[in-house]
């Protein structure tokens, strides 16, 4: 009988252990597919929310509209610096990237874009660094090879996104960070 409890007390303690790392492995996996899941990862490694799903539709482009709705969207944009940061935010409380820009073009020109920095990049009309005007996107490769973040250019190489770090802000496309990692530039707007 003591063998047995010996016997029985080392298989529990082999079991436990072994749970133990159990735990540990799956919750590496459980993480590791989380971060597969959402798109595409911010250069502070936080992943963008909210896939583009085969049900969505968007607005056509071009987009029509006046320089004077343009200045209107580029006054709210700069209004909006300071919003606060938040994975997956779409909202006036908060924004990521490519909720910020999906939320500026819809509030501005009740307009459907794509949800994921890397799916806006693929709509519109793709231009050069060099051909840049206000309202373009301009997109950037923080974390590696893929397109994972976006911004709304402004004018002399600023542009406003929201920042994983600081929040909605604005940054220059010519500062050796961001022209390292520029990725491409699109346009969804003509002005009439």
């Amino acid at each position: 009988m003591h063998t047995k409890s010996f016997s029985l007390q080392t298989m529990l303690r082999s079991a436990v252990q072994h749970a133990a790392e159990l735990q540990r492995g799956v919750l590496l996996v459980l993480v590791a597919l989380l971060c597969s899941c959402a798109g595409s990862y911010s250069s502070q490694g936080v992943q963008y929310s909210a896939k583009n799903t085969k049900n969505d539709t968007y607005s056509p482009l071009p987009l029509m509209t006046t320089e004077e709705r343009l200045i209107d969207m580029l006054e709210n944009v700069t209004g909006l610096v300071g919003t606060r940061y938040r994975y997956g935010g779409s909202t006036e409380a908060a924004f990521d990237c490519s909720g910020f820009v999906q939320h500026v073009f819809r509030n501005t020109f009740d307009a459907r874009i794509p949800r994921t920095a890397k799916h806006q990049s693929e709509f519109g009309q793709t231009i050069s660094r060099g051909k840049l005007q206000r309202g373009d996107l301009v997109f950037f490769r923080l974390g590696g090879a893929t397109i994972d973040h976006v911004g709304i250019y402004i004018d002399n190489g600023l542009f406003v996104h929201a920042s994983s770090s600081r929040g909605v802000t604005l940054g220059n496309i010519n500062k050796p960070y961001y022209s390292k990692r520029f990725a491409t530039a699109i346009r969804l707007l003509q002005i009439l």
